[in-house]
């Protein structure tokens, strides 16, 4: 972003309006309630406060497909109109795709001029949606003192979390901290249904790639219906759920979170799908003509259809096998493993395949079976058929037919492919 304004600049005088009551060095301040004279102070200070959340419309690159959101807050006395963003990352960074296929990505929050942010997405045909927020004085500097703490060198980088720790539940977070807890308690319930994968479906629609990888690398952990709080990891979201919201202040009168609602600029783009596309069917077609090419060639007596054969095979267990070890250690070893585990798409692709791409294209070619190509191949294709059958099991379903209706099909068609050659060696 052009015209960088670092909160930490803007932060100074509250920093030290409120270090004598902080807890230590390192503490975040204290929410409110904690300290009766901090919220005296907090009081004059937050009546000249106003709040402001902006969300903005999805952008042409895919990590911009979700949207952003930032935090402003303004101060009358000052002047000073910050917008805390809590999306910063650098492509430049050290080790930064180690780093990202290993779920260790690092983000820092920074402050922005208002005027200067808004331009930047208005320039880049990017909706921009304000919300302001009706906060009583003392949650209003109580927020701010966060965020400004948290915008400081030693607090601003975080590892970021696409589910859970995010641009948008890190604001959602900040001001449930600020209004002892009432966002959770009203957003515990659950919401309309949505999940992991099919927000990251819907939203990824149309980059064929991308939804791609995300059917196969989401387990059945992102198939969990969301509770609203947990839908809240959507900018867009985030913003609707407030919109309603009604909570109660400290003398128990309730109150409208969201006190206006407006569009300060409207985007071009064609806008997201409202629901996550259904693919059973062209998968479904595009793995039984996978499986039908592969007996047409089995088949076909010349050489040139048992090599085109064999490379297909080789091609189609290869990327499996890779694809299956990456799958694996994302799984296990990696911090993406709480929605990558406990996945049954590695009975699809899985390591073995490396194996098969070896033994069994060569078997292919000679026009002969060997017992490890026809074990191999068979043994796919079983582990093929059996996360199949699992999705009859309530304990084990994963909502990923796209990925059975392509590979079951080519892993059954090689197998019996094997099965039909002349004999074992």
């Amino acid at each position: 972003m052009r015209c960088v304004w670092r909160a930490l600049t803007v932060a100074v005088a509250c920093l030290a309006s409120v270090s004598v009551h902080a807890q230590g060095v390192d503490s975040a301040p204290p929410p409110p309630g904690v300290s009766p004279s901090l919220d005296s102070a907090r009081a004059v200070r937050g009546a000249r406060m106003s709040v402001v959340m902006y969300t903005y419309g999805p952008g042409s690159e895919v990590f911009e497909r979700f949207g952003h959101i930032a935090l402003a807050i303004r101060d009358s006395a000052t002047g000073e109109d910050v917008a805390f963003n809590w999306g910063m990352f650098d492509f430049a960074q050290p080790h930064f795709l180690v780093n990202f296929l290993s779920g260790d990505t690092k983000y820092w929050m920074a402050g922005y001029r208002v005027m200067d942010f808004n331009a930047a997405y208005a320039r880049d045909d990017r909706s921009i949606r304000m919300q302001t927020l009706f906060l009583p004085a003392i949650e209003r500097a109580a927020l701010f003192d966060f965020v400004a703490w948290n915008a400081t060198e030693a607090h601003k980088y975080y590892r970021y979390d696409y589910y859970r720790d995010n641009c948008a539940t890190r604001i959602r977070d900040a001001l449930d901290r600020v209004l002892g807890g009432q966002l959770r308690t009203a957003f515990s319930n659950l919401g309309s249904g949505r999940t992991w994968r099919g927000e990251t479906a819907r939203i990824t629609a149309t980059e064929l790639p991308v939804y791609a990888g995300i059917e196969l690398a989401l387990g059945r952990n992102a198939d969990r219906t969301l509770t609203r709080w947990e839908e809240s990891f959507l900018p867009t979201l985030l913003a609707d759920h407030l919109t309603s919201l009604v909570l109660r202040d400290q003398f128990g009168g309730r109150f409208k979170l969201v006190m206006r609602d407006t569009m300060l600029a409207m985007t071009n783009r064609v806008p997201l799908p409202s629901d996550e596309p259904s693919r059973i069917v062209p998968a479904a077609l595009l793995g039984l003509t996978l499986a039908g090419l592969l007996a047409v060639l089995a088949d076909a007596k010349r050489r040139a259809a048992r090599v085109m054969l064999s490379t297909i095979v080789a091609v189609w267990y290869a990327v499996g096998g890779v694809l299956g070890t990456l799958l694996l250690l994302a799984a296990t070893i990696t911090k993406h493993a709480p929605y990558m585990g406990s996945n049954t798409t590695l009975l699809q692709i899985h390591p073995l395949l490396l194996v098969a791409a070896i033994v069994v294209p060569v078997a292919v070619v000679r026009g002969v079976r060997s017992r490890v190509a026809l074990g191999v191949s068979v043994t796919a294709a079983l582990l093929a058929a059996c996360g199949a059958a699992l999705q009859l099991v309530p304990a084990f379903t994963q909502h990923s037919g796209v990925v059975l209706a392509v590979t079951v099909p080519v892993h059954a068609a090689i197998a019996i492919t094997m099965w039909r050659m002349n004999r074992t060696v």
